[in-house]
């Protein structure tokens, strides 16, 4: 049985597959996918930012994942596979979340939720010709047992720096813009330290020392994180995370971080606005206590990278230099900004739409570089024109120079030059109308 998966890529405002020559951090969704397909099946994984879709080979079944606007993509893949007579499944984030209905015209099969456990019935039940329109998961899978991804599947010669690991799911914060804490029901899970060690390992067997935990909130549980970051030290890994700012409440654990190979944490501080925060459900963020947190971070070794967003309903005509004068006083290294994008099945979605706020369904523009939706205080126009006016002056070469040059994470020259690599890598985005970090 020939099965193929597929990553989607994102597309360019020219509706055009976006693509590169690396993949600087592949998802680790395929690879899962990978480590429990029954063994009688013949696997291809293709992640489509480096890879060409094999569309005219035979398959007995193509699945797709899609997150946020790579779903349009994988609606398009679809179409063209079932057009070929080829069954097409399509699970992820995205799927979860949008009405069922309008994935089912580009698909033969929907998975709700998290896969694992109900991918080789799946495969069982194409193979026995009995595919059924909808999977969906009643319970999680076991985050004690889950197996090690199938990273050695990956072509070593397309990949860049870093190699994901996963060690927990979901986020105990329920903040109402977040896809992830919908999708994971607000839950929390932390897979047993040894399972973490092991996938580690693995990652490290694909030629790299440099891990990417591509969790939502890592650090979250310090009781936990005290015990993983210690067992971490031996490995002698160099890492990165996305985390929450209460990192900075416990030096002790910023120190332990950087013992265990923390270079770089990424933080979804959105908003320099209290209005706006609370508008979101994020007021435990504390705005007037950011740039002592970083400043604090980077003395321990650690760079800071940072997620923000604009156009939320605290938002005036402010809050372009508001945004510009925060990142480039703090020396953010690598920012990254979106203008606010309601996820629909996220509970502000279902508000704004209740006020008659949503104005584009075409979720190839939920990219995060796209007003999708009618800002309270801001003009829809002015809003687009800014977001990309304000990259522009963030990634300027002086720009990218001020920031860069004068931070204070004591940063090795292999970590410095990713972080310059990064910023010209989103400056080429930024030229050309994409959105960074979407691929």
């Amino acid at each position: 049985m020939n099965v193929l998966l597929i990553a989607p890529t994102a597309l360019d405002n020219k509706g055009n597959p976006i693509t590169q020559r690396r993949l600087y951090l592949p998802g680790l969704t395929l690879p899962m996918l990978a480590a429990v397909t029954p063994s009688f099946v013949n696997l291809k994984i293709v992640y489509e930012t480096v890879d060409k879709i094999p569309f005219d080979q035979h398959w007995d079944l193509v699945g797709l994942t899609g997150m946020g606007s790579g779903i349009y993509r994988a609606w398009q893949i679809g179409d063209t596979f079932r057009s070929k007579g080829i069954k097409a499944v399509l699970g992820g984030i995205g799927a979860s979340l949008l009405d069922i209905q309008e994935s089912l015209k580009h698909c033969d099969t929907i998975v709700l939720g998290e896969a694992e456990d109900l991918w080789p019935q799946i495969i069982n039940d194409a193979k026995e010709g009995n595919l059924k329109q909808v999977y969906h998961a009643q319970f999680p899978p076991d985050i004690n047992n889950l197996p090690a991804p199938r990273l050695d599947l990956l072509e070593r010669n397309k990949l860049g720096l870093w190699r994901p690991v996963q060690i927990s799911r979901g986020c105990p914060h329920s903040c109402n813009f977040c896809s992830v804490s919908t999708y994971y029901s607000r839950s929390y899970r932390k897979q047993p330290i040894e399972n973490v060690i092991r996938n580690v390992r693995a990652a490290k067997k694909t030629g790299s020392k440099f891990i990417a935990f591509i969790d939502d909130n890592i650090g979250v549980d310090f009781n936990y994180s005290k015990d993983l970051w210690e067992a971490l030290i031996p490995e002698k890994i160099i890492w990165i995370s996305q985390c929450s700012l209460h990192i900075a409440d416990r030096p002790d654990m910023l120190e332990l971080a950087h013992q265990s190979g923390c270079r770089l944490l990424s933080f979804g501080i959105e908003t320099t606005s209290e209005a706006s925060l609370e508008n979101i459900g994020k007021s435990f963020n504390n705005p007037k206590k950011y740039s002592e947190s970083i400043a604090l971070i980077k003395s321990h070794g650690i760079d800071v990278s940072t997620e923000m967003m604009i156009g939320l309903d605290g938002d005036d005509n402010s809050v372009y230099q508001n945004t510009y004068d925060f990142i480039m006083n703090n020396h953010i290294s690598t920012p990254r900004i979106h203008i606010f994008t309601p996820i629909p099945g996220t509970p502000i979605y279902e508000e704004l739409e209740k006020e008659n706020r949503i104005v584009h369904r075409n979720f190839n523009l939920y990219s995060g570089g796209n007003v999708v939706f009618k800002p309270r205080k801001l003009n829809m126009e002015d809003l687009q024109r800014n977001y990309w006016k304000l990259y522009k002056e963030l990634f300027k070469l002086k720009s990218i120079w001020s920031r860069t040059s004068r931070n204070e994470a004591s940063l090795g020259p292999i970590m410095r030059a990713f972080v310059i690599g990064v910023n010209f890598h989103y400056r080429n985005h930024i030229k050309n109308g994409i959105c960074p970090g979407i691929v």
